[in-house]
């Protein structure tokens, strides 16, 4: 079995760590604060404009969990407002501890709190991530690495 480490647990680090357990992977999340979803906490806003098609797209190809708990989450459905048309808006609220509850569920090993600050490479190729390193020291070994920390500060090391 593959382990797979996502840093970031935003929206595409949770579509991450829900693929992979789907792929049959060992799944482990890193999040450096004490919440899921980053900056979609703060909006709550989804199927906006290309969003809508993208979240159509996502559920006919067999990725309709976190859909599902905004769509369940939604307080306004298809809201047109300027610049946005067939706009949702979930209850940010809500929507956080049922992501959690659905990556748990899934056996998806959450870290919240965890920053990684570095990355050690093979000795023998250099270009291939063997671990990652936190900030309070400890080391996250992993087969594969997906680094999502997107709009947010990136890890440092791992973007050079």
């Amino acid at each position: 079995m593959y382990k797979v480490v996502v840093i970031g647990g935003g929206w595409s680090g949770c579509a991450a760590a829900v693929s992979a357990r789907k792929a049959g992977a060992e799944v482990t999340l890193l999040e450096k604060t004490d919440m899921l979803l980053g900056l979609g906490n703060v909006g709550g806003i989804m199927r906006n404009n290309g969003r809508f098609t993208a979240a159509e797209e996502n559920i006919a190809l067999g990725a309709h969990e976190l859909f599902d708990i905004t769509d369940r989450c939604a307080r306004h459905v298809n809201v047109d407002f300027p610049g946005h048309k067939h706009a949702s808006l979930y209850d940010v609220i809500k929507v956080e501890p049922q992501v959690r509850r659905l990556l748990k569920d899934m056996g998806v090993d959450i870290r919240l709190m965890s920053r990684a600050i570095d990355v050690e490479k093979r000795q023998e190729d250099p270009v291939i991530v063997d671990r990652i390193i936190l900030a309070g020291g400890e080391i996250i070994e992993g087969d594969v690495f997906v680094e999502t920390t997107g709009s947010t500060e990136p890890c440092r090391q791992a973007t050079k």
